[in-house]
């Protein structure tokens, strides 16, 4: 009613939609559903009905019911506001609802995720193709005044009964454990919104800052994150990073306890190749410089059999890699960056490049040491999988292999005090 009210004058179209979760019968459903069309009928306002088996689904992905309503909700939610050409979805919670969470969280074990609640707008909770914001414009307002409302408005709002259940961890808290520490203070709910607005802003605060550990990913369905910056951060900060990566890849943090951030942690100081499969299908796999979480593990894509001819300046694509040359007449301030993506080199030194995959019998000699070697002792001492040594491209020059991608350049082919022209290499997938 509020949006509807506030439609013109913030010039926004409304659109409402209506899930059947198939949970209370026939009878209560239809009930539901005569309630909705109603409502949007008075409100002339399209009405969007969706159903979903959620005790089937349940069953089928191994969840409880209450999991498998909400992923079937914010599925069906998802579609429908994607066919509507809607940017946003608005859900009904309120500071009642808000102090529940907290209190659920807290029951059950948290950290300061946790405590923050709920937010007024958030990324969509569930995996979806679809860009949608997630808003709660009643998170300011109480349920009894939203009651109030309906009440001055002529609607009945239809109850669900599952509210009332005994069996529910939620319905305990609102019909147990709020009215028992209302005893100790009549304002409860307002405290514990405070709690979660102060978690809130702490909670802004930490991810920023952990965000710094995150890389572009490189493909969809994946999270990277940088193994130097990680193990620089502060542990809670570590903790942060390796959450805000599992929100990144799926929505949020259900299931992910603390045991298996550690693990994660413990693993980006481990051996690269080093594997982890964590709830709800997430693979942890760690390489040399990162640790990429995926929602599933797939194999490197190959290079070309083929080498192809790198001109300067450039742009070539080769397999999945596109890799950029330029000639620079003056010294960047940078020449390596610590994904190993990027290289500066003497131009001078590299004549006639071309990029191609590893050849048995590569010899290359890494920046730092006098002698060449064997490019598959080198990735051996690198820790470099052996799934991958296939999928980085070589930049060979007249004399042997100037840069490995995402490893380090050539002694021979290295910027020095002589150097009057730098070319600079960047590879990216």
């Amino acid at each position: 009613m509020v949006l509807a009210a506030l439609r013109r004058s913030l010039g926004f179209e409304l659109e409402a939609a209506h899930f059947d979760h198939q949970l209370r019968g026939r009878r209560a459903a239809a009930t539901e559903m005569r309630f909705v069309s109603s409502l949007a009928e008075r409100l002339s306002i399209p009405l969007h009905v969706g159903a979903g088996d959620v005790r089937l689904h349940a069953r089928e992905r191994k969840m409880s019911v209450e999991e498998a309503a909400r992923e079937l909700r914010y599925s069906f939610l998802a579609t429908t506001a994607s066919g509507a050409n809607c940017a946003s979805v608005a859900v009904g919670h309120t500071t009642s609802d808000q102090a529940e969470t907290v209190l659920l969280h807290l029951v059950r074990g948290t950290g300061l995720r946790g405590l923050a609640g709920m937010s007024p707008s958030a990324a969509w909770p569930v995996p979806t193709e679809h860009t949608l914001a997630l808003i709660r414009p009643l998170l300011s307002s109480s349920r009894e005044h939203t009651a109030q409302c309906c009440d001055a408005l002529g609607l009945a709002p239809v109850d669900d009964p599952s509210n009332r259940s005994a069996t529910q961890t939620r319905s305990r808290i609102r019909h147990e454990l709020i009215p028992l520490l209302s005893s100790f203070n009549p304002r409860i709910e307002e405290a514990l919104v405070r709690l979660a607005s102060s978690a809130s802003d702490d909670v802004a605060l930490l991810e920023q800052l952990a965000s710094t550990a995150l890389q572009r990913a490189r493909s969809a369905g994946e999270v990277r994150i940088e193994r130097k910056r990680l193990s620089a951060l502060p542990p809670s900060i570590q903790r942060h990073a390796v959450r805000l990566a599992v929100a990144q890849l799926l929505g949020d943090t259900r299931n992910l306890a603390e045991r298996h951030v550690r693990s994660v942690i413990d693993a980006s100081v481990g051996p690269a190749g080093t594997h982890l499969d964590l709830p709800r299908g997430i693979q942890v796999s760690v390489t040399r410089s990162a640790v990429i979480l995926a929602t599933q593990r797939s194999e490197p894509a190959p290079l070309p059999a083929r080498a192809a001819s790198l001109s300067v300046p450039g742009l070539i694509d080769f397999g999945p890699w596109r890799l950029k040359t330029e000639l620079l007449t003056r010294r960047p301030s940078k020449l390596s960056t610590p994904d190993g993506l990027i290289a500066v080199l003497d131009a001078d030194r590299c004549q006639d490049l071309r990029v191609r995959r590893w050849r048995p019998g590569d010899r290359f000699q890494p920046l730092g040491m006098q002698h060449a070697k064997k490019l598959q002792d080198f990735f051996v001492d690198a820790h470099v999988p052996r799934g991958e040594r296939a999928t980085l491209p070589l930049v060979v020059a007249k004399e042997g292999i100037a840069w490995v991608a995402t490893q380090r350049p050539a002694e021979w082919a290295k910027v020095t005090s002589e150097t009057t022209r730098f070319l600079r290499i960047t590879g990216r997938t």
